[in-house]
């Protein structure tokens, strides 16, 4: 074997090692565990770790101080060996925060033209640099192509709004070279997505359309022809592609079909889905989505019969949800008049589809009878939907005082949800009218929940509706918060006024999660839709571990359901009250680490840093924005099938921990 052989080959091996799963945090490790739990980032306890011999306790020592926001930790993480610790060393420095030397560092390790660890750099300066930063990247990589992960450096930039015009060019020269592997490519075309796409890899993605069986791949392609609005295949792949796809791609196709170059396909494949009984619900909804984002000729229209569809549709379904996107697309496509005055159909709608429809058609609208339809509503998520539905009348009602005051005590709710929704949807036109009656409730509902952490969005909610009132205003709410006893709440307080000073992270039953961090190897989710079994990943996020084995063992989410579904995407469960807005009553902390979004990834929801509970999530796609943002704790190992089909409102039967 040659010298450059050798070193190829080992250029591989190091830049396996440092992907192989070593365990980060363990059950030993509880002294590091508990102090970035609390976020106290004991230096004592860290240096322990920093100086050890052991790889995984310098690796969980950087993955304990990539959560600290505090910089006087770069010079320690800068010492240790570059080449043996790169991914952690990046990560770490990519997540604490923004800091010149720290980028400088990156740059200087970058211009080694180290292929084994560039790509762990390029993600972390992505995270940190600014717009001349990615200029000069892109330069360097242009007389460097060898380096790998040019695309992580543009993606992050572009997750931070910084862009370049040579970015779209580099990633489709990268995805189209043969060198190129099946997991980068993944990212470049996630990545060429979220910049618009770029046509010069069009005939690439048609054969991927043609022949890849990897879904991931397939749902990546034609993601990028949607962004491109532009779908330039032909009747057969179409007719392909639906017949023999799983229902994530079949989901992203029919986000597709809008721009396919024939309207009569599109349409031919519109109306076999809307008459299906049996179709899966998610590729139900994306297909009325898709509907209502272009108009479409009335001759193919009327020839597809896609009126009657659509009423036997509202007839034939008992999921408010799906009704009232069918009202929608009706109302994008049709005379909405139809509808009103069909009265069969009329009875078979429920108060919020009724209020949907009433809102949609405008004509002679009444707050009084909407505010009935409102009124009749007991199911939580269903009121919440309807809220948001009214709360967009706010420019149309604003004159009505009967309105006026629905808003106002809307505002006094007990309900978070409900506060947060009508504190967010409250515009400038509304607050010059009815400030003082604002300050006063806005006061009174901040104080009465900050020490409620099920309010943390109600908070931020009220507050940044205050600074709509006046600066002076927000100013003096902040101080009357600033006792409270939420840590998150604390943090979010600070960046308005930094002498607000954070405490120590108190966490419910910490010492019970660690201990049941590592007891359990994984669980088994049984829905009404089958069975999803996951994989534990404690060595990255242990306290979420924890917190999930804890609620489980307590039968915490036995009974609840999916409240979120977005096809395509994630499915979310977790909250005992159905809407999206609960949770156990606790926080827990953000765990981040550098891996990957996948499908099947499971990461738990979040309000902003540090304010996680009991809502979990599944990834039915890759989406790799979302790395080191949210905090992934498991991988579903079996039961894909089965996240693919839960929609909105099915519910878990039962968790199941297994050793």
């Amino acid at each position: 074997m040659g010298n450059s052989y050798l070193t190829y080959f080992l250029l591989i091996c190091l830049i396996l090692f440092q992907n192989i799963g070593i365990a980060q945090y363990s059950s030993y490790k509880t002294d590091l565990i508990e102090t970035t739990a609390k976020r106290e980032f004991n230096k004592r306890i860290l240096e322990k770790y920093f100086s050890s011999a052991d790889t995984s306790d310098v690796i969980a020592a950087l993955l304990c101080v990539s959560h600290s926001e505090d910089t006087s930790f770069l010079r320690r993480i800068t010492e240790l060996d570059f080449n043996r610790y790169s991914m952690w060393i990046s990560f770490s420095l990519g997540q604490i925060g923004n800091s010149y030397s720290a980028k400088e560092f990156l740059l200087k390790k970058l211009f080694e033209k180290n292929s084994s660890n560039s790509e762990y750099i390029f993600n972390a300066l992505g995270k940190l640099g600014n717009q001349n930063d990615l200029s000069t990247i892109l330069e360097f990589y242009n007389d460097n192509p060898a380096l790998i992960g040019i695309e992580e450096a543009i993606l992050q930039f572009r997750n931070r709004n910084i862009t370049n015009e040579l970015s779209k060019s580099i990633l489709a020269n990268e995805f189209l070279s043969e060198k190129t592997s099946l997991e980068r490519k993944k990212k470049i075309l996630f990545t060429l997505a979220r910049l618009g796409s770029d046509s010069t890899i069009n005939n690439e993605l048609v054969k991927i359309l043609f022949s890849n069986t990897d879904n991931e791949m397939l749902q990546l392609a034609l993601m990028n022809f949607r962004v491109q609005k532009k779908l330039p295949v032909n009747y057969d792949l179409i007719d392909r592609l639906f017949n023999k796809s799983d229902d994530e791609v079949n989901i992203e196709l029919a986000k597709c079909l809008p721009y396919c170059n024939k309207e009569t396909t599109a349409l031919k494949y519109f109306t076999s889905i809307l008459s299906n009984d049996s179709i899966n619900e998610n590729l139900l909804i994306e297909t009325l989505k898709a509907l209502q984002v272009q108009k479409w000729n009335s001759g193919l229209l009327k020839e597809s019969k896609i009126s009657i569809h659509l009423k036997k549709l509202i007839h034939r379904q008992r999921n408010n949800f799906i009704v009232n996107e069918t009202i929608k697309t009706y109302a994008h496509l049709f005379d909405i008049d139809d509808l009103k005055s069909d009265s069969s159909l009329l009875k078979n709608l429920s108060d919020i589809n009724v209020i949907q429809l009433l809102v949609i058609a405008k004509k002679d609208l009444q707050f009084s009878v909407l505010l009935k339809h409102y009124n009749n509503i007991t199911d939580a998520k269903q009121k919440l939907v309807a809220l948001e539905i009214l709360i967009g009348l706010i420019k149309d009602l604003s004159s009505d005082n009967n309105y006026v005051q629905f808003i106002l005590n809307e505002l006094k709710s007990d309900n978070p949800a409900i506060i947060s929704i009508v504190a967010d949807g409250i515009d400038s036109n509304f607050v010059a009218n009815h400030s003082e009656e604002l300050k006063e409730t806005i006061s009174y509902q901040a104080y009465r929940f900050k020490d409620n952490s099920d309010f943390i969005e109600a908070e931020i909610s009220l507050i940044n509706l205050s600074d709509k009132i006046s600066s002076d205003f927000q100013k003096e709410l902040v101080k009357k918060l600033s006792d409270t006893k939420l840590y998150s709440l604390r943090k979010f307080l600070n960046r308005l006024d930094n002498s607000i000073k954070l405490s120590e992270k108190n966490i419910n039953h910490l010492s019970n999660f660690i201990q049941e961090a590592f007891n359990f190897s994984g669980a088994v989710i049984k829905t009404k839709k089958g069975i999803i079994t996951i994989k534990f990943k404690p060595e990255l996020a242990p306290i979420t571990v924890g917190n999930f084995v804890y609620l489980a063992r307590k039968n915490f989410y036995n009974g609840i359901i999916f409240h979120r579904v977005v096809p395509g995407f994630v499915i979310q469960a977790g909250d005992p009250t159905g809407t999206g807005w609960g949770g156990p009553g606790y926080e827990i902390i953000s765990e981040f680490s550098p891996e990957e979004f996948k499908t099947g990834a499971v990461g738990i929801a979040s309000a902003g840093k540090d304010t996680e509970g009991s809502q979990f999530f599944i990834m039915q796609g890759y989406y790799p924005h979302l790395n080191s943002k949210y905090t992934l704790f498991a991988e579903v190992i079996n039961g894909l099938d089965v996240v693919m089909k839960i929609s909105e409102d099915d519910q878990i039967i039962s968790v199941q921990l297994l050793r």
